[in-house]
């Protein structure tokens, strides 16, 4: 057997942890993988997110010589975004399966789609090595305010939650930092980022994703849970990197509510819940009308789900955290003892 991969993350993050129950030869040039005589061939490719070899072959053109000569080819993506999908959609082969940090809607392609919590492993792993300031979180006590929007880049979905907090006179309910823009080719996070203590960014200009150190260990601005909010908050307002109903992406934003055992209520993409539910979470249903959920129409979807916002900006905080607490613990529990990678690396195993 002869596996091709394109980026050494596959060597050190999944091969050492599928049992391919044979012998085989690792490959990294595309070149000699075509040419191999070899009767088995597996291929690994990370094209889109970090490759290291065969870069100057465009992605849909490697799918397409490595699906006709291969019995499996996985395409290991760290990123969904709807330009993403447009692609697979056009470079896709019946033995192409796709290993995603989500997955897509109403599509046949969707049963070749095996999930990846990449984004909820490194946000997690922040507080496996930081306990003591996860300890610092106060899910269950009463806070001064009821919603954390803490919304980032401006985009249209994220503009709809912030109108809607104003022309429904919430403000003094929300800690909404919002409306910086792109200035040039600089996104500078300082006149909205509410910055923990302890963070230093390694990366000039500032933005969400820069490099940062947090304490004693180097990660991302952007999964470094705002504690201080959360302890002056009860619930958090999750607007995800995108709304296009086509996919559900699940990154850092909706991560840390989870590690944070947090309510939160998705303004995103139709079906972003029910796809969490698919990953084994578990959702606020029954203590809010999460139906807003299957409403395809984005306004009329975000304007339900806002009416759940003004909700429980109503309710007592004591009674609506005696609700979730079971719900929040059990997500808790899933994202953190869940290793991400492996329980994909044995779906594919599972195929092989």
């Amino acid at each position: 057997m002869i596996i091709y991969r394109d980026c050494d993350r596959i060597d050190l993050e999944w091969l050492q942890q599928i049992n391919f129950r044979q012998p085989y030869t690792l490959c990294r040039s595309l070149a000699v993988f075509l040419s191999s005589a070899d009767p088995v061939k597996l291929a690994f490719t990370g094209h889109r997110l970090q490759c290291d070899y065969d870069s100057d072959i465009a992605y849909e053109d490697k799918i397409q010589q490595l699906s006709a000569v291969s019995r499996y080819v996985f395409s290991i993506e760290s990123e969904l975004h709807y330009y993403h999908w447009d692609i697979w959609k056009r470079s896709h082969r019946d033995n192409v399966y796709y290993v995603l940090p989500g997955t897509v809607n109403d599509s046949p392609i969707r049963f070749n789609i095996m999930f990846w919590g990449d984004w909820y492993k490194t946000t997690s792993w922040v507080y496996k090595e930081l306990p003591n300031k996860l300890a610092k979180i106060t899910p269950y006590t009463v806070k001064p305010k009821s919603f954390d929007a803490l919304l980032g880049k401006s985009k249209p979905h994220r503009d709809f939650v912030y109108q809607l907090v104003v022309e429904n006179h919430l403000q003094d309910q929300f800690i909404i930092p919002y409306g910086d823009r792109w200035q040039g080719n600089e996104f500078n996070v300082g006149n909205y980022y509410i910055w923990e203590t302890g963070v230093t960014v390694l990366d000039h200009p500032a933005t969400t994703v820069s490099r940062a150190r947090y304490h004693h260990i180097e990660t991302s601005l952007s999964r470094i849970i705002p504690i201080q909010v959360y302890n002056d908050t009860a619930y958090s307002i999750v607007a995800e990197t995108g709304d296009d109903n086509s996919i559900s992406f699940y990154t850092e934003k909706t991560a840390k509510p989870m590690i944070a055992r947090r309510l939160f209520v998705a303004f995103t993409g139709y079906r972003f819940l029910e796809n969490l539910r698919a990953q084994g979470f578990q959702t606020f249903n029954g203590i809010i009308d999460e139906s807003y959920d299957l409403i395809k129409d984005n306004h009329k979807r975000f304007a339900a789900a806002f009416e759940q916002v003004k909700y429980l900006c109503s309710q007592p905080q004591l009674e609506i955290f005696e609700k979730i607490q079971p719900i929040v613990e059990h997500n808790y529990q899933h994202i953190m003892n869940t290793v991400w990678t492996t329980q994909a690396a044995k779906q594919i195993e599972s195929m092989l």
